[in-house]
């Protein structure tokens, strides 16, 4: 039996038991799904989402489900298919023609073109049918749902391959390059859909195809109540900086105020003056910034972004610093950050021990550092709060000494680098080193089961 009737037939059961406190009821009357608290019934389709089954099954039962879980199911509805991406092996091979295409995706693309205005819908096909590819657009009509104001989470990388998906649908033999003109101008009108219509609270910015430049967001209408309800925001881009991408920057800083979760993921190279202008603005327009993660910054444009984050140092309770050149001034400011729970340091140069004056009670603690000397320092200082621990492989010789710095860890994070300049080991030594780490812990924490989760970079 799937797991959504198990479910109701046991919050069922519980009604049908219990009494109902009404004079004019001298019997017990048969509980009927409406009974059932929308609260209660929430909790079960959440709990439903997770099972193997899933939940679409459960949209058919009755109008009364179908209410309840339209909502759940678009609040992120191109995730299922993007994590099926993600996992296929050689996904970033450039010269394989990429194939996508699902029928389930073709059907959510056909609503979202009925959810356009009738406008947009007839000027989308028109632009459409001047690229001279006969790629049909269903009419716009009147939807059972307004399902874009479902959406809580918005992926532009996931809509770039939803859209590939469905493009594929009538052409099936051409590299992906082919349908370039065609996935700019459809996510055009889809994201001027989203950013008027949605309740967005989870931005996830990254692209699939470094060739393909972002639609103009600044010419999207009526966008400041989305943008104003979203509090985490992930960029990640790894290509040349375009001017919609500055705009697009600039309409996060203008319109954003609530974020608390933020991320900057790009190459060194990308971060020029205006791009950290941007950055700037952007964290300096939040009202509680409580996480901050910047991977790939040098020496040179590290200050001014540190500095930014000082309006927020009691509200920060986590910083992820990757591949980042401190200068000994943002080591002092960090070291001031005393509500800070949790740290990563990935591979950072210029730390001193200027941050061991500093304040925080960490309950986790990543650090990968080619500097020994500040590992150990790290460990007694922050050591005896910690329940997470990360270290690099080449870390083993301090493994020992972790139970009389570290006595309350739970968890340990163990990262093996695969490629490193100096250091670099063929996958059976790491697989010894593996090894020797487990042994090493167990014998370290001989009472206590430790988690080891081990990432491989």
């Amino acid at each position: 039996m799937p797991s959504y009737c198990l479910l109701f037939k046991t919050a069922r059961d519980l009604l049908i038991n219990r009494p109902i406190n009404n004079q004019f009821y001298k019997k017990r009357r048969k509980a009927t799904i409406s009974d059932l608290p929308t609260e209660c019934m929430q909790q079960i389709f959440y709990y439903i989402q997770t099972q193997e089954e899933g939940i679409y099954p459960a949209l058919l039962v009755s109008r009364y489900w179908c209410r309840n879980i339209v909502p759940l199911l678009w609040e992120h509805p191109f995730r299922r298919f993007s994590k099926e991406y993600h996992s296929q092996p050689n996904k970033n091979s450039k010269n394989r023609i990429l194939r996508v295409y699902q029928r389930s995706n073709n059907k959510l693309l056909s609503t979202l073109f009925s959810c356009l205005s009738e406008q947009d819908n007839l000027l989308l096909a028109s632009q459409l049918s001047r690229l001279q590819h006969r790629i049909k657009v269903p009419q716009s009509q009147q939807t059972l749902f307004n399902y874009p104001c479902y959406l809580q989470e918005f992926s532009y990388s996931d809509l770039e391959l939803i859209i590939l998906s469905y493009l594929q649908r009538w052409y099936t033999n051409d590299s992906h390059e082919f349908f370039y003109p065609q996935i700019r101008l459809i996510s055009t009108f889809l994201c001027k859909l989203f950013f008027q219509k949605s309740n967005l609270n989870s931005l996830y910015f990254e692209k699939i195809f470094p060739e393909l430049d972002i639609p103009n967001f600044i010419e999207i209408d009526n966008k400041h109540f989305v943008f104003s309800s979203i509090t985490r925001f992930t960029f990640t881009y790894s290509d040349p900086i375009t001017q919609n991408i500055l705009n697009f920057l600039k309409i996060v800083s203008n319109f954003c105020t609530h974020i608390d979760f933020l991320e900057f993921k790009l190459k060194s190279s990308d971060y020029n003056i205006d791009v950290k202008e941007a950055i700037v603005k952007i964290i300096g327009s939040q009202n509680c910034l409580k996480h901050f993660s910047i991977e790939h910054i040098t020496k040179d444009g590290v200050e001014p972004i540190i500095f930014s984050l000082k309006n927020h140092t009691r509200s920060l309770v986590s910083l992820r610093l990757s591949h980042v050149q401190f200068t000994e001034s943002c080591i002092s400011l960090i070291s001031q950050f005393n509500n800070l729970n949790s740290l990563i340091l990935d591979n950072c140069e210029g730390l001193s021990n200027e941050i061991l004056y500093s304040h925080f009670l960490l309950s986790k603690l990543i650090i990968n550092s080619q500097q020994q000397d500040i590992t150990l320092p790290l460990l007694k200082k922050f050591g005896k709060n910690l329940k997470s621990l990360g270290l690099s492989i080449y870390d083993l010789e301090i493994a020992d000494k972790l139970l009389s710095f570290c006595p309350q860890v739970n968890k340990i994070y163990l990262n093996i680098y695969v490629e490193t300049t100096e250091k670099c080991c063929d996958y059976e030594e790491l697989k010894k080193m593996e090894e020797s780490w487990k042994n090493v812990i167990k014998s370290a924490y001989p009472h206590r089961s430790i988690s080891l989760p081990i990432s491989f970079f």
